[in-house]
């Protein structure tokens, strides 16, 4: 288990990235609990932490793909040119198991 930060340091409805094993990580606060997931959109690369969190939905800043912060499934995938040219598109991202210990925020991976 690696720590990322302070309870204190992310409130709740916010996110943020982090950097944990050479793995760029956002971590979410979603009504008191912390939640891991991968911090980088599979479909264009958009930097998930820079997007939008409406309640437990991510909404990726590049293409507005969302996922549920709480599980990593994709919940709407957003039709581009890109995607229907190549086939590919969004996927799940990962999910890391939280651990909160003394008003610390620990991920493992």
């Amino acid at each position: 288990m690696e720590k990322v930060c302070d309870v204190s340091d992310l409130k709740e409805g916010k996110m943020r990235g982090f950097t944990v094993k050479h793995s760029y990580i956002l971590l979410a606060n979603v009504n008191g609990r912390f939640y891991a997931v991968n911090a980088i959109c599979p479909h264009m690369g958009g930097f998930l932490p820079i997007g939008s969190l409406k309640n437990n939905i991510i909404i990726c800043p590049v293409h507005g793909s969302q996922y549920d912060v709480t599980t990593g499934k994709l919940v709407k995938d957003i039709p581009t040119i890109t995607k229907l040219a190549t086939g590919g598109g969004s996927h799940d991202l990962d999910s890391f198991p939280v651990t909160v210990k003394d008003d610390a925020v620990f991920i493992e991976l």
